[in-house]
């Protein structure tokens, strides 16, 4: 499932911009004037396909709509004095589906104050949809606020699950097959782990916010920690059945005598190159590949299954070897006096001098330039949608004339299409057919 169009009606009150994605190209780009809606519509979009529907109801727009490529399409209403929003899906094979939120019964349940200890959380009593009271203060709640600040907090327990149960079926579905991830400006910052204290939580230290690039550092060292394990439980297995399979290899299976020296000397290559790549640790001796004419047929029988075993074991890195080579050959064509390079401990920088440096001490382009990357390649789904709000931030004019081929590249190797929103003509370069004019009003 593709998005073929998104038209946002009343946005702020006063723009309708439609964006319309020509299937033939994986990357839009859409640009305007600040204050015609870019970032908003950007939001929109991420808040339809992966945030509770009620978020939807404080957004400024009137109605979205949204076409695909298998002739469905998604209506998203809000009325000026109805702020939760009505959803309406239509398809050739399924007809029409109506969901109004305003008629379903969200529950979410947290304990009275004699089930928990009041220093630790609120008594809460819910008094409207999606709005609770904290009956000690008297302060009135929304659900994102109480899930912000309540609802990690032992022993208050907030069923998210039963909180998205509110999402119809159909919009699951759609979800599902349309993966959405939204790359907004403050992507420097990590707030994943970032806990803030509150007057209900006076017990609770204050943590500061981390810098995403230190996160995704230690992302890429579980990646390449958990691929080591699968070669190394692939390789077992293989060495285990090793005798067995070789038993069976008859005469007439045996590579001749070209195919075995292509294939040995294939296998050294690629090891070396997931070594040099940070992936796999140099063994002390690399493979000496024998004078395979002088070797008889059952030494040929069972060379031929170790260069079968070997293709095998390192096919497992196939996949993170074509995205930490793309990866790291992007950054270090930027970076100046300084190399990037990656390994069980994550991301490793070098200056020119030989010293190491933390990710967090490079400059704000540059960890804008490693963190959109990563999260390009590392951090998306297949045929997902990638939603990127001013790609161009900290990067020097050169960097951003490099960007679009990049994108390319990255978007066909992850298998995404991305809706960019820019004022920068330098990342547009040449590609003035892949840009969206968002226009204002018509002056009557």
């Amino acid at each position: 499932m593709r998005i073929e169009n998104i038209s946002v009606r009343g946005l702020f009150d006063r723009f309708d911009h439609d964006i319309p994605l020509d299937p033939r190209e994986r990357i839009a780009i859409i640009y305007g004037p600040n204050g015609f809606g870019k970032t908003m519509i950007l939001r929109i979009v991420n808040a339809l396909f992966n945030s509770p529907i009620r978020s939807l109801g404080r957004m400024p727009f009137g109605e979205v709509c949204v076409d695909f490529d298998d002739g469905s399409r998604l209506d998203v209403v809000r009325d000026s004095d109805n702020h939760l929003p009505r959803l309406r899906m239509t398809s050739p094979t399924a007809g029409a589906m109506v969901f109004d939120p305003s008629s379903e019964d969200l529950q979410l349940e947290f304990p009275h104050a004699s089930d928990a200890n009041e220093d630790d959380a609120p008594s809460l009593r819910r008094v409207g949809y999606s709005l609770w009271r904290d009956i000690h203060s008297g302060e009135l709640l929304d659900a994102d606020e109480v899930l912000a600040n309540y609802g990690d907090s032992p022993p208050l327990h907030v069923d998210v699950e039963d909180h998205e149960s509110v999402i119809p079926p159909w919009l699951r579905q759609v979800r599902t097959a349309l993966p959405v991830r939204f790359i907004d400006t403050e992507r420097l910052t990590d707030f994943s782990s970032y806990r803030m204290r509150t007057v209900y939580r006076p017990a609770l230290r204050r943590t500061r916010p981390g810098r995403t690039v230190r996160r995704y550092s230690n992302e890429l060292g579980r990646k390449i920690q958990k691929t080591l394990t699968d070669y190394a439980t692939l390789s077992q297995s293989l060495d285990r059945s090793f005798p067995a399979r070789l038993v069976k290899v008859s005469d007439a299976q045996s590579l001749s005598t070209l195919e075995l020296q292509e294939d040995l000397a294939k296998v050294e290559e690629r090891r070396t190159e997931i070594v040099e790549a940070g992936l796999l640790t140099q063994e002390p001796e690399s493979l000496s590949i024998p004078d395979i004419d002088t070797i008889d047929e059952p030494r040929r029988s069972v060379l031929t299954v170790y260069a079968q075993d070997a293709k095998q074991k390192l096919s497992v890195f196939d996949d993170i070897y074509a995205r930490t080579d793309t990866f790291l050959r992007i950054v270090n064509e930027r970076l100046l006096y300084k190399r990037l390079s990656v390994g069980l401990d994550g991301l490793k920088v070098t200056n020119s001098e030989g010293s190491n440096l933390e990710p967090e001490m490079l400059s704000s382009g540059e960890q804008h330039e490693i963190v959109l990357l990563f999260e390009l390649l590392f951090e998306t789904k297949p045929n997902s949608l990638i939603l990127v709000d001013e790609p161009e931030l900290s990067l020097h004019v050169a960097w951003q004339r490099e960007m679009l081929k990049d994108l390319q590249d990255m978007a066909d190797l992850s298998d995404f299409r991305a809706i960019l929103a820019t004022h920068s003509p330098q990342i547009i370069g040449e590609r003035w057919d892949l840009t969206i004019e968002l226009k204002g009003p018509v002056q009557v």
